[in-house]
């Protein structure tokens, strides 16, 4: 009589899998639940707390001063934008010169 090892290993893996999902829900619905809502209340508490809203209030003046085309830095971010802007025209100018400069050679040779 020949055994049949061919089977064996899936139903193996079949009963880890089915064991990994039942501990897997039993940790989401136990202790591990328990540590979510305790993260999720303190993230609510922090949020609310002083030196967040300070921070929320710093970032919003900076927003302010890079938009202001009057203020030094508002600026120097629009001539930075600029200055691609016309680099970008300069490389994509250059960039078709030697496109056409190719395609006209290579229809030369023929």
């Amino acid at each position: 009589m020949a055994e049949d090892k061919g089977g064996g290993g899936f139903g193996w893996f079949l009963l880890g899998g089915v064991l990994g999902l039942i501990a897997g829900a039993y940790i989401a619905s136990g202790p591990g639940r328990g540590q979510v809502d305790n993260l999720r209340s303190k993230t609510i508490e922090l949020s609310t707390s002083e030196p967040v809203q300070k921070a929320k209030e710093a970032a919003q003046r900076a927003r302010t001063i890079m938009s202001d085309p009057d203020h030094p830095v508002g600026k120097a971010i629009q001539d930075g934008v600029a200055a691609a802007k016309r680099r970008r025209e300069e490389l994509e100018s250059a960039a078709r010169t030697k496109i056409q400069q190719a395609t006209n050679g290579g229809a030369d040779k023929e």
